[in-house]
């Protein structure tokens, strides 16, 4: 049976996550009109320039590692979860599979 380590899994996602958002809040402080228009293309039809600060307000540190700090948590959790579920589903899959008689897939 495949399984997965769920708090390496959760690391490697929280790291993974990690450098998205880094890479997004330097293509926003960079290109901030182009980012928006990007991600305008995800939305549906929403427009995410409304959300633009007035002025520009640029982002702060503070901000930036508040939400730095918050992505890789949720991102820790929810991949670490993840990982748990499925190594469940895979063992409780296995377990059918021996009770019926079926051979093994792994």
């Amino acid at each position: 049976m495949n399984s997965f380590d769920a708090w390496r899994f959760g690391a490697a996602a929280a790291l993974t996550f990690s450098i998205v958002y880094a890479v997004c809040a330097l293509a926003v402080a960079l290109f901030p009109d182009g980012t928006i228009d990007f991600f305008n293309n995800w939305f549906h039809g929403l427009d995410l320039r409304l959300l633009k600060p007035p002025e520009g307000r640029p982002l702060t540190i503070g901000q930036f590692f508040r939400g730095l700090l918050s992505v890789a948590i949720v991102s820790y959790a929810a991949a670490s979860a993840l990982a748990g579920f499925y190594n469940a589903f895979a063992r409780r899959g296995a377990e059918v599979m021996k009770r019926l008689g079926a051979p093994r897939s792994d």
